[in-house]
């Protein structure tokens, strides 16, 4: 029987705290805009790249324009 991992999503305020590989989704106007893993930040500038899951590209978000919230496993 496979076992299920519990997920949790935390809201990032400090993007200082993201690591690259971290796996966020970006929303805006409560939907999910872009969901991918980080592969670099500019906490000074608010600024997160992350590889978008849906087509590969690399996406650059703006936290003053997207809520960025974190998904692991628990």
């Amino acid at each position: 029987m496979p076992l299920l991992t519990a997920t949790a999503i935390t809201r990032i305020h400090d993007l200082g705290m993201l690591r690259r590989g971290d796996e966020i989704e970006a929303h805006r106007n409560r939907e999910v805009h872009y969901s991918g893993y980080v592969e670099d930040t500019a906490p000074g500038l608010g600024i997160v790249w992350i590889r978008d899951l849906s087509d590969g590209r690399r996406a650059i978000l703006h936290a003053d324009e997207y809520a960025i919230w974190q998904i692991s496993a628990e």
